[in-house]
């Protein structure tokens, strides 16, 4: 690592640790039984760095991402050679919208811990999400270069050469990370992306696949069910939207894919139970209003059908097909 590189991070590290009063006030806030208690270990003893990632940690498992970064600047301020630390710090500023602070993170973490193949797989992850594709085969081939079979390798290199549009490219890297670990499910649920955008039936065989090794796997359920919408196996769809819902009865879009499903095939009431599901589940859904609406149109309900299209309006007044259907039955 260059001096300037040392001088401009450690610059950024203490300039982040500069909060605002709210957080003070978080921070002694005796509610939580928990964090009453880590607050008592800090104040005695404040140059304990794994009290402060302990802290960092359960912020950032709160969602209070401004909090966590604070905790896990201090802990790498007092031991930078801790590995875990630059991860979860990475993580909170992803989360947080601070995508160039996590791609810095992660850059003094392979600086530091060149080995870490670990650390090389999240530094490529995070410029991949901030498009720095080029940069990213480079951080991938120093990853080959310690491990030539290393399958996550292969499926960054896939997802990579995929948003470049090479799909040759990535069909291939992507091959070579299921054949490296055929348990790599998004690795198949790629390769089926990229053939069912090419209306080629082999997709259905790699979303085969996928749950071949991972049954229970929402994405891939859901992506199977998904295409099996899309190609008019209704009946097929509706079960794989069935069994999504055993496994995870919060999962909103079962609902929605499954009540649409049924408005296809005219089976009104049951289209109208997933929507009723679903707007419980997420009374914020512009969508499911739209639906439940939609459901009570098509059965001529027309109050029932006005009252829930206002609903969708409330919640989000720029839907047009809500403006449409409303103005037609008023």
């Amino acid at each position: 690592m260059t001096r300037l590189l040392i001088m401009v991070i450690t610059l950024w590290f203490f300039a982040s640790c500069k909060e605002s009063t709210p957080a003070e006030k978080t921070y002694t806030d005796d509610s939580d039984e928990w964090i009453s208690l880590i607050n008592k270990r800090i104040k005695s003893d404040t140059l304990n760095d794994a009290l402060y990632f302990q802290r960092g940690q359960y912020f950032y498992e709160k969602g209070n991402y401004d909090l966590a970064i604070q905790d896990l600047i201090r802990a790498i301020n007092i031991d930078s050679l801790q590995l875990p630390y630059y991860h979860l710090l990475s993580d909170a500023s992803l989360d947080y919208y601070r995508s160039k602070e996590a791609l810095l993170t992660m850059k003094r973490c392979v600086d530091l811990f060149p080995d870490s193949i670990n650390s090389l797989l999240k530094y490529t992850e995070t410029q991949y999400i901030l498009k720095q594709y080029d940069e990213a085969l480079v951080t991938c081939n120093k990853i080959l270069m310690r491990d030539n079979q290393n399958a996550e390798a292969f499926f960054m290199i896939g997802m990579i050469f995929k948003a470049k549009g090479d799909l040759t490219k990535a069909v291939n890297a992507f091959q070579s990370s299921t054949e490296l670990d055929p348990e790599i499910v998004d690795s198949w649920l790629m390769l089926g992306e990229i053939y069912e955008a090419q209306n080629n039936p082999l997709a259905l065989e790699y979303y085969d696949a996928a749950l071949n090794v991972a049954p229970d796997n929402i994405s891939a359920l859901h992506t199977k069910a998904f295409y099996l919408q899309n190609n008019n196996k209704v009946a097929e769809a509706i079960d794989l939207y069935r069994q999504i819902i055993t496994v995870d009865r919060n999962y909103v879009d079962a609902y929605l894919n499954s009540g649409i499903l049924y408005l296809k095939i005219d089976s009104l009431d049951r289209a109208m139970e997933q929507f009723n599901i679903m707007t419980k589940q997420d009374p914020t859904s512009a969508l499911g209003f739209y639906y439940k609406g939609l459901t009570h149109d098509t059965k001529g309900e027309s109050d029932l059908a006005k009252s829930n299209y206002r609903a969708c309006l409330n919640l989000q007044p720029s839907f047009e097909r809500a403006q449409e259907a409303l103005a037609r039955l008023e």
